[in-house]
């Protein structure tokens, strides 16, 4: 049978289209992605599946692919996939009354060919863990992985600290610590887009608007009053919550667990908040770690730069875009 569908870049005239279909299936309105087009500016693409119908073409399915910046592996490594661009593909959905149809899987194959047509690496991260066999034919591979979890005020840690000191920092302060922490642990270095992405998240709502003072949000920089400590991408989440969306110690790569956990405690005591939801990076042998990247590279490409027999730290993408 025929395909009777086109995939296609959106135009402005599929922008209302586009909007309906992004807040029907993730709640997003045109405020939020406005925000996003600001953001990554000229740096991403959205494709669209347009369905010929009797009445007329209908949009069906969408997806996001933008630059969310280039792989970085330690020195000492070599592989062909080093300092390559990474295309993200972001907000693939489907219409819940055209789904059954192979469109999802349509759209991100064929934002994967673009991006490895242009020599670059196509990657996404699946929104919840079973989609991970949607994507794993697909092409794509687990890659990146991090701790995730909660943890609130009330309980008892093994850290007891007699003065933290909490510092606003810049995003490109944020970005020059990022970079330092991460050195010897295969990540993404953040494209100026995506970093504009996560401080537009944590410093004010989509609006606009600057956040409440003392609430909480913003890029911190943690110390002890003499040396630094850790970095986090915080924002409220609700009433008596708050989420970290990244918190990267200067300690173990990134992911020195039991201090990231006092930390994320303190953060929320510092605002007023009783559970703080965080993400950081996985230690070397980490059970409760979880794939939240997939990556589009061979088996091959992937082992020349990480080698977990060797008691290597997990991969590391940062901040999630599902």
């Amino acid at each position: 049978m025929k395909n009777n569908y086109i995939i296609r870049p959106r135009e402005d005239s599929d922008l209302a289209s586009f909007i309906s279909l992004r807040s029907k299936v993730f709640g997003d309105d045109e405020g939020f992605i406005e925000f996003f087009d600001d953001c990554f500016r000229d740096d991403y693409l959205d494709f669209l599946i347009i369905e010929e119908q009797g009445d007329g073409a209908v949009l069906q399915a969408a997806l996001t692919q933008f630059d969310m910046g280039r792989l970085v592996i330690p020195t000492g490594k070599k592989s062909e996939i080093a300092g390559k661009s990474i295309e993200m593909s972001y907000a693939i959905c489907t219409d819940p009354a055209a789904r059954g149809k192979g469109y999802g899987s349509h759209i991100t194959v064929y934002a994967r060919e673009i991006a490895e047509s242009s020599r670059k690496l196509s990657m996404l991260s699946p929104a919840e863990p079973s989609l991970i066999k949607f994507y794993e034919p697909l092409e794509y591979k687990k890659f990146m992985y991090a701790e995730q979890g909660f943890i609130h005020v009330s309980e008892q840690d093994n850290f007891e600290f007699l003065q933290l000191q909490f510092k606003i920092i810049t995003p490109q302060e944020y970005n020059n610590y990022r970079e330092k922490i991460l050195a010897n642990r295969v990540h993404i270095k953040l494209s100026d887009g995506a970093l504009r992405f996560v401080a537009g998240l944590v410093e004010a709502d989509v609006s606009g608007s600057a956040p409440a003072e003392d609430d909480g949000s913003g890029l911190m920089l943690i110390s002890d009053g003499a040396e630094p400590l850790a970095i986090a991408a915080c924002e409220t989440a609700g009433p008596g919550s708050l989420s970290v969306s990244e918190l990267l110690t200067f300690s173990e790569d990134g992911g020195h667990k039991e201090l990231g956990l006092a930390i994320a405690k303190a953060l929320a005591a510092r605002c007023g908040a009783q559970r703080c939801d965080y993400m950081m990076p996985s230690r070397a042998g980490s059970e409760s770690s979880a794939p939240l990247g997939m990556i589009s590279a061979s088996y091959k490409e992937l082992a020349e730069v990480y080698s977990p027999e060797h008691g290597e730290c997990p991969p590391y993408m940062g901040f999630t875009f599902g």
